[in-house]
This record gives C-alpha cells, structure tokens and sequence, in this order.
C-alpha cells in the first residue's frame, strides 16, 4: 500500500499503532483521527514530507483507487491545506492587531511550501511586525 513512499520508522510505529487500534476495536473514527494528527506531527517533525503525507490521507480516507483521482486529491488537498495555513498566519497576526500590507500578505498567500508556511505560523506567534515572519532565522 506504502510502497513507494519513502517511509521512516516513526511513520511504520504510528502505521503498526493504527492497525493495533483497530485489531483491538477502537472505533475506527477515533483511530483515523489519531492517524490524522499523528501525520501532521510527523510532517512537522520533518520525519515525513508534506506529499507523503497527502498521499497516505488520500489512502486512509477511501479515496478513489484510481491513481490519476487519487494524485488530483492530493494536489487538492495541499491547495486547500496552503491556503488554510496562509490565512490562520493573517488572522492571527490581525488578532494581535499587527497590520499586515500587501507586501506580507501577497508572498504570504502564494507560498508553495507547507514547511515555510508552518515556520511563519510559528513566528506569527512572536512577531512584532508582519514583517517579521521573513526574518532570518
């Protein structure tokens, strides 16, 4: 099922949890929604890749067999995943009454990359400005 994704043993110990969950009866929603979160943690940990892990959503969730359906799921999902991400950083930082000009918001919004998208949500935490989400680490 997994074959081609290049798997990590934190991945193959979250895989073996799940399946122990359900071998034991554990309602198969709360199992799949401990495999939802237990995925994000990995892609946050950078022990899974961003792609990996929407491939293993697509999967999980009874997505179509068809690969062609199941890689425009995945490249769905990451759209929609990037713009969610995207807006919680502007909305946050407006929460924390931080203006945020075009200049922030346009590059903020067309990121391609989950990864910097989540390491600015980690300084939108922090920021002073909203500039302060391009700073050098």
């Amino acid at each position: 099922m997994f074959d081609d994704l290049d798997t990590t043993p934190e991945l193959h110990d979250l895989l073996r949890f799940t399946l122990t969950c359900m071998g034991l009866g554990i309602p198969p929603e709360r199992v799949m929604g401990d495999l939802r979160s237990g995925l994000e943690e990995l892609r946050q940990q950078g022990s899974l890749s961003f792609q990996d892990m929407a491939r293993i959503r697509a999967r999980v969730d009874k997505r179509p067999d068809d690969e062609h359906e199941d890689e425009e799921w995945v490249r769905g999902y990451t759209a929609g995943y990037k713009a969610a991400l995207a807006g919680a950083v502007q909305r946050l930082l407006e929460a924390r009454d931080i203006t945020v000009p075009k200049e922030v918001s346009r590059p903020l919004h067309l990121c391609p990359d989950p990864d910097t998208l989540t390491l600015w949500f980690d300084r939108s935490l922090t920021a002073t400005t909203a500039e302060d989400l391009f700073a050098d680490a």
